[in-house]
């Protein structure tokens, strides 16, 4: 019987990601799934990128959902002339993306930095604190069509297969969520599908809905709000505490956040072995403690000028 496990925001952490799949020890056959961000505030998002490319070498079957990093840097990457095909994608999916994927604070920089690309640190291409982001696209956006931009075509490749949701298991796997109206409906199907018509991006970048109990009998499994980040958007945590990590990865009310804050100092990777039948009591987790530096920009000071 194969394996299938689900792994929460990777977020440029090489050396983490690198010791979880170790411990994992996947073989061919079996399943990897992201929930998306694999690249950007962690300082290795290549690393990142080329041990996902290795595990489909190895016959793994690798599933990587669109994170609202991966969206920002596809976007970057058509802007810059690279051989991406978006076409199956939902045009609404990147609404705004191009803007975004120029704001330093969304940190596309690290992903661009981790691949050695000049640019990462050039502080015209930017938009910080006191910018106007949609005339500081303006500015730049005829500057960017430049392979200076642009990433290897084999991690393109990876990237440019990105889903926006995958069903199994008795899961739904998406990368922020949906609308509350949307995660109310019985039917988890006609639940994607409604969503997908009315605006595909916030599957990448919802949070409104947490706190919300799913209507259908599917567990949603997702990333995105790191679990410290939880106060803002849900009034109680007490779920997500313990005394071992404080805030962990749990399965509460029809919900699991996988995002563990990897990036963070005190953050780690969580990933979750699912059982065929979809029983949340045989679920598996492993975490892993963040091996990797916490990224620092060196250009962070421009947005306190």
């Amino acid at each position: 019987m194969s394996r299938f496990v689900a792994v929460g925001d990777i977020h440029g952490c090489s050396q983490t990601l690198a010791k979880m799949l170790e411990i994992l020890d996947l073989a061919p056959g079996d399943t990897f799934l992201s929930t998306g961000d694999l690249s950007s505030k962690g300082e290795d998002s290549q690393g990142v990128h080329a041990q996902l490319v290795e595990l489909e070498d190895r016959g793994i079957n690798l599933i990587v959902l669109l994170g609202n990093h991966e969206v920002m840097l596809l976007a970057l990457q058509q802007l810059a002339g690279a051989n991406v095909d978006l076409s199956n994608m939902p045009e609404s999916i990147f609404s705004g993306a191009a803007i975004s994927c120029l704001l330093r604070s969304n940190e596309v920089w690290a992903t661009l930095k981790s691949y050695g690309r000049e640019v990462a640190d050039i502080r015209e291409f930017w938009a910080f604190r006191n910018d106007h982001p949609i005339k500081h696209f303006e500015t730049v956006s005829s500057k960017l069509d430049d392979k200076e931009w642009r990433l290897p075509q084999r991690h393109l490749d990876l990237l440019s297969r990105c889903r926006t949701h995958h069903i199994a298991r008795n899961c739904l796997f998406v990368h922020s969520g949906m609308r509350p109206e949307h995660i109310a409906m019985s039917d988890v199907r006609q639940a994607i599908e409604s969503q997908l018509n009315m605006d595909a991006s916030d599957l990448c970048w919802n949070r409104d809905w947490l706190g919300h109990t799913p209507g259908f009998s599917e567990l949603v499994i997702h990333g995105h709000t790191p679990l410290c980040y939880l106060y803002s958007f849900v009034a109680d945590t007490t779920p997500w505490r313990d005394d071992e990590l404080v805030f962990k990865s749990v399965i509460h009310d029809g919900t699991l956040n996988l995002d563990s804050g990897v990036f963070l100092d005190a953050g780690h990777l969580t990933a979750v072995e699912i059982p065929e039948s979809g029983q949340p009591s045989e679920f598996r987790f492993l975490r892993v403690p963040r091996l990797d530096p916490v990224c620092k920009d060196r250009l962070s000071h421009f947005n306190f000028m």
